[in-house]
């Protein structure tokens, strides 16, 4: 064996055990996550329950909506259109047609990746803010439709009553175990959300990775060279929003089964906005910055319904003086919004590329040359040598 091959298969050795350690890592720390914030939080452990799946569910959408965003550089501003989608779909099938999780579940994927395709194929030959405003359209025109089909949506009393997840091995000769998901234990929702985010990661990694993910990342950086060198930009991104589709739709699915009930205030606009967030945040083109992104931003939102300063005068007790001017501030729960938007310009001009960056986008956005200087890529220097 020559020692090229050697050093290949080593190296390939070192990247599988990479990858398992950090699988290994995710589940210890997902499995142990609940009974830390227990013991942290002690009488504010449903707060951080509930915050917990919630960061899992979005953190779901966040990776669906940067296939599009992250890897094909394409602005999508009608993402809560398909969470919209998967949700009612889950809703409807569960409660009216006895489907179980899983198979509705299954059943959004492929109907929010069918609406993908069908907005996509007219679509995608836009760019910039045309293709924005399209997708934007999308999602009111989704909406819309869901406040006034009141005969399948019930419009906009909402669709309650969505049975909750359950295992049913009973179809197996012998086996007699049953058993449904129930939201006072946040241990078994959590876990179901951590099975499904890993499950939502791992697929996004080997996408990034694999041909697909290269045509997509080529699409991004130049449509036209792209193209010149063979790849179907038309293909390419079409499947790219079918996937980014399917993600929300499933994202959708679990919010639907969490909350037993779907309005289309949960999916309105600023539900595409809020994930939008977290993926520019966290860091666009990556597997784990929308997930760190979502973690932080929603954590954050729900940390923010109570007034802080009267949280930091709990923790001030030592000093009364402080902690009875804290408490006297004036707060109210909307104004959370207020601090997430100042932290986000904050982050926009201070570290632009997100928490987690995709590190040739961050020297692109730090690296900045004056008139004049050489750019060590142009096909002229390269004669120069």
């Amino acid at each position: 064996m020559t020692v090229p091959t050697v050093s290949l298969l080593s190296s390939l050795a070192a990247v599988v055990r990479g990858r398992a350690f950090a699988w290994l890592l995710y589940f210890a720390v997902a499995a142990a996550l609940p009974f830390l914030l227990q013991a942290v939080l002690g009488e504010s452990f449903s707060w951080g329950a509930r915050t917990l799946c919630y960061v899992g569910i979005y953190a779901i959408a966040a990776l669906g909506l940067n296939i599009v965003v992250g890897y094909c550089g394409l602005l999508n501003l009608g993402f809560g259109g398909f969470m919209l989608i998967g949700a009612y779909t889950t809703g409807i099938l569960m409660k009216e047609y006895g489907f179980s999780f899983w198979a509705a579940a299954l059943v959004s994927v492929g109907h929010g990746a069918l609406w993908g395709i069908i907005l996509g194929i007219p679509t995608l030959r836009l760019t910039g803010d045309y293709f924005a405003i399209v997708t934007f359209g999308f999602s009111q025109l989704v909406t819309m439709t869901a406040m006034n089909w009141d005969r399948i949506t019930r419009g906009t009393k909402g669709y309650p009553g969505i049975p909750r997840p359950e295992v049913d091995l009973t179809w197996i000769p012998g086996v007699s175990f049953r058993h449904q998901f129930q939201i006072t234990s946040i241990y078994e929702y959590w876990y179901l959300v951590a099975a499904l985010l890993a499950l939502c990661l791992f697929v996004a990694d080997r996408l990034l990775r694999s041909r697909l993910g290269r045509a997509w990342q080529a699409l991004r950086e130049d449509e036209v060279a792209a193209e010149a060198c063979g790849i179907n930009a038309m293909w390419y991104k079409t499947l790219a929003f079918a996937i980014s589709a399917g993600y929300g739709a499933l994202a959708g699915s679990i919010i639907a089964t969490y909350d037993t009930m779907i309005s289309t205030k949960v999916f309105d606009f600023m539900t595409s906005v809020y994930v939008l967030c977290y993926v520019v945040l966290g860091g666009m083109g990556t597997v784990l910055g929308p997930l760190a992104g979502t973690a932080l931003l929603v954590t954050l939102v729900e940390w923010l319904r109570e007034n802080p300063a009267a949280q930091l005068a709990r923790v001030m007790s030592w000093w009364p003086a402080a902690a009875d001017w804290l408490a006297r501030v004036p707060y109210q729960p909307d104004m959370r919004f207020v601090l997430y938007g100042i932290l986000l310009i904050l982050m926009i001009r201070f570290r632009p590329e997100g928490l987690l960056p995709n590190r040739a986008r961050a020297r692109e956005l730090h690296e900045h040359g004056e008139a004049g200087d050489p750019d060590h890529e142009s096909l002229f220097e390269l004669r120069q040598r």
